[in-house]
């Protein structure tokens, strides 16, 4: 048995559409300090949505996936984005599956997925933060709609 080559994705992991999240200068993911060109929303079997980092460097092959979630967790979480924004304040996703924190900054926000040890932290500017919840609402539209007859 072969693994899958990083430019051929298992079929498990074969996304059905892949929607492109234009990031800028300032949105950079930590623990691994790498700048993002733009973020990766995947529609996956089912009604799962992966995000996935699009770097501008990585040498040292660093695991593009940010966080994994069903649709109605997805909805939250743009739900939330754009709470921050409006509201100026903190915001939570806490669910069985997610936690993730939209922590509110006079230059820009912090996205926290998981916790402890697992903790990714995506900095990230305002303008980019409201395309990222177009894009993630827009996933969540396709993956909810009903299916064709």
């Amino acid at each position: 048995m072969t693994a899958p080559s990083p430019t051929q994705p298992s079929n498990s992991l074969r996304s059905r559409l892949v929607i492109n999240v234009e990031m800028d200068d300032r949105s950079v993911l930590f623990p691994d300090g790498k700048f993002l060109s733009h973020l990766a929303l995947h529609e996956t079997e089912g009604a799962a949505i992966r995000l996935e980092a699009v770097f501008h460097f990585n040498e040292e092959r660093t695991d593009p996936l940010i966080t994994a979630m069903e649709a109605e967790d997805a909805r939250e979480f743009g739900r939330a984005i754009l709470d921050a924004v409006f509201q100026g304040r903190t915001q939570h996703v806490l669910s069985d599956a997610v936690k993730i924190a939209v922590i509110f900054n006079p230059n820009g926000f912090v996205l926290k997925f998981g916790e402890e040890r697992a903790l990714r932290e995506l900095f990230i500017a305002s303008p980019a933060i409201v395309r990222l919840a177009q894009g993630l609402l827009r996933m969540v539209d396709r993956v909810s709609a009903l299916p064709r007859h």
